[in-house]
């Protein structure tokens, strides 16, 4: 089918008198605030199409503790259609081929579709760098499949150290790395480690505790660099009280299925988790665009890609310049960029200039197992239980569906009631 015919057809068949057509390109934290904030500023007068290979949102903040047992898989997965009501809002559930950045057109394998404005949400991948070796002897932790499989392997990797005789093949069986001293690298070493703890004693009285080994590998001179140093050294500490190996400036030199091999060290890859940076997931561009080491591309004051008025690029695909600092790949800055979206368009739709966008740096927090955190909230830190309880309610608030935050309290109350479930899931 031609082209221009399949456009045609769809302003025809879509408008429904609307006056602005607004494609939104990504279901993940940015795509679907969007979404949000444009239903808050236009109760009616456009029309939405988001576009997603996947017909649910995965709430990745709390990915860690479905790993280990604590939350149901099925609660961080939320189908977009009960968060995003499909009579208002057009859902794709399909992979976009192509994006025609002068026409604003989004082509599909289903047709090709024409927008006012196009908001473009494409997410992030792991970034596996220069070590070819690296993505087919570790586990990636970015996806529900990604977090099943690490559960699985824990699990596995268990059973198997159970059944083993050779001392020295259990302890390798038994050393369990994960790269990367971020807040996602931090938090899962944090849960495995308390995993571990509560497990061994009853369900596996076969393996000894000191027999594990749990490392956690950065490359930088601390973890949690984004934190203020103080908080930093306190997670540090925290982990080196559960059992964990802080190793700091150790970048991995090379990985193969049996070792990982730092500058001066080589530790047995029982389990490696490579959480150690994101590169921005490819969307294809006509024209295509220049492109940074992690595949973003540069958006101006307005997070509109340069020379393409109305095509906003928005969450882990752009590469926003903050006080000389790019900023991260975070859902915080991604729901402030949202936010910023809907206002930018409902000032334009009423031929006013909307004002350069500003991201306000509200805080940092990490969980670091049960009842210990360290958080950063308007400039005041906070550890312990109460940095726990702040991320709890502050993750627990994100949620955008109440169902699943019920269903995720009922979790943690059941984990602190009941032991962890360990069986593999399939």
């Amino acid at each position: 089918m031609p082209l221009t015919f399949v456009v045609e057809e769809f302003e025809a068949r879509l408008s429904m008198g609307a006056d602005l057509r607004i494609g939104i390109v990504g279901g993940g934290f940015a795509g679907l605030y969007t979404v949000f904030f444009l239903r808050k500023f236009f109760p009616q007068g456009i029309d939405i199409t988001l576009f997603d290979k996947n017909n649910y949102f995965l709430y990745s903040p709390v990915l860690h503790e479905m790993a280990t047992g604590t939350v149901n898989a099925r609660h961080l997965v939320i189908p977009i259609r009960k968060v995003v009501d499909p009579r208002k809002v057009h859902i794709r559930c399909e992979e976009v081929t192509l994006v025609q950045l002068e026409k604003k057109i989004v082509e599909s394998p289903h047709g090709a579709f024409k927008f006012d404005h196009l908001v473009l949400a494409p997410g992030s991948e792991p970034n596996f760098y220069c070590f070819q070796n690296l993505q087919k002897n570790s586990i990636t932790f970015k996806s529900i499949e990604d977090a099943i499989r690490l559960r699985n392997s824990l699990t596995g990797l268990l059973e198997k150290a159970a059944l083993e005789k050779d001392r020295e093949k259990r302890r390798s069986l038994l050393t369990i790395t994960v790269a990367g001293g971020g807040c996602t690298g931090v938090e899962l070493v944090a849960e495995i480690a308390q995993f571990t703890k509560t497990i061994l004693r009853k369900d596996y009285p076969e393996i000894n505790l000191s027999e594990v080994r749990i490392i956690l590998i950065e490359a930088m001179e601390r973890i949690l660099p984004s934190f203020p140093r103080y908080l930093s050294n306190v997670a540090t500490e925290r982990l080196r009280k559960m059992g964990v190996e802080v190793l700091l400036n150790s970048p991995i030199q090379n990985v193969n299925k049996d070792t990982i091999y730092l500058k001066d060290v080589k530790i047995s890859n029982g389990i490696l988790v490579w959480a150690a940076g994101v590169k921005a997931r490819h969307l294809p561009l006509s024209p295509e665009q220049k492109r940074d080491p992690n595949n973003r591309i540069t958006v101006d004051e307005y997070l509109e890609m340069p020379g393409y008025r109305g095509v906003y690029l928005i969450g882990d695909g752009a590469l926003f310049i903050n006080n000389g600092v790019p900023l991260p790949p975070t859902a915080s800055v991604a729901v402030q960029e949202a936010k910023y979206i809907a206002e930018n368009i409902l000032l334009r739709s009423q031929k006013k200039e909307p004002p350069p966008f500003r991201f306000r740096y509200r805080g940092d927090m990490a969980s670091l197992g049960f009842m210990f955190g360290v958080a950063e909230v308007y400039g005041r830190q906070f550890k312990g239980l109460p940095a726990w309880i702040i991320w709890k309610a502050f993750k627990l608030g994100m949620l955008p569906r109440v169902k699943n935050r019920f269903q995720i309290v009922a979790d943690w109350l059941i984990t602190l009631l009941f032991k962890r479930d360990t069986s593999k899931l399939i």
